[in-house]
């Protein structure tokens, strides 16, 4: 190392290469961190140094990595770990393509921001953002919907919270508090009792099917589910019943 001087009690060794000043810090007895300062000015490379010292021994008083990972990169190793998963049949396809897609709007929202960052106060500012993301759009994506229902909300908070989970237990997050917020969907979507119209739908469609029948089995199995299949129903769906069979 070309005129390095030895700083901090040996923790913090300033040298030069090609022109350019570099630190090496030490922040535990075996581990060793180099960094170019960007500066051909001795005196500024030793102010520097010392700064970024005192950085590096803060983040692990934290538990922290010394280098920052931005949580968009973090969205991209999560990504890499379940398809990984896919592949050993521990996560379906299905379940893959829904984090594919909902990670685009963790990626949006807060990609730019360092993991260790993201704490309740992000999390719980995510729904409000959320549900204006589609309120700009002059068309709307494929399958994409303007007001995303409160149940959808909560599966994209969730997955959030999972991404953020995993990145502690990769050590990114030192110690930082787990994240505790939560989001209940206040309105929920229960499908409603059959109709008449659509019981009579239903009951035309199972004629037609018996009538185009290929072979007798099919058509038999068919009557079978006309007979038991379908539980009794009003006066106006017998009426259709028997115009079917006259």
């Amino acid at each position: 190392m070309v005129g390095a001087r030895y700083l901090e009690d040996g923790r913090l060794t300033v040298f030069r290469r090609n022109g350019t000043y570099y630190a090496r810090l030490r922040l535990s007895p075996r581990k060793y961190v180099t960094r170019s300062l960007k500066t051909t000015v001795e005196e500024t490379a030793v102010q520097l140094g010392r700064r970024l010292l005192f950085q590096l021994e803060h983040r692990a008083e934290q538990g922290l990595p010394p280098k920052s990972k931005l949580f968009s990169a973090v969205i991209d190793d999560y990504i890499r770990f379940r398809e990984r998963d896919h592949a050993h049949g521990k996560t379906s396809a299905g379940m893959l393509r829904q984090i594919k897609r909902v990670s685009k709007f963790w990626r949006e929202y807060a990609g730019h921001l360092a993991v260790e960052d993201i704490d309740d106060k992000v999390m719980r500012e995510f729904i409000p953002w959320r549900r204006d993301y589609y309120a700009s759009f002059d068309k709307l994506p494929k399958n994409a919907k303007r007001h995303p229902t409160d149940k959808t909300l909560q599966w994209d908070m969730m997955l959030g919270k999972a991404i953020v989970k995993w990145a502690a237990g990769q050590g990114l997050r030192g110690n930082r508090s787990n994240i505790t917020t939560t989001f209940t969907p206040k309105k929920k979507r229960v499908r409603p009792a059959f109709e008449q119209w659509e019981f009579r739908q239903l009951w035309r469609t199972l004629c037609r099917r018996i009538n185009t029948a290929r072979d007798e089995r099919t058509r038999k199995s068919r009557e079978l589910l006309q007979i038991y299949g379908i539980p009794p129903l009003k006066a106006a769906l017998f009426d259709e019943r028997d115009r079917c069979r006259s």
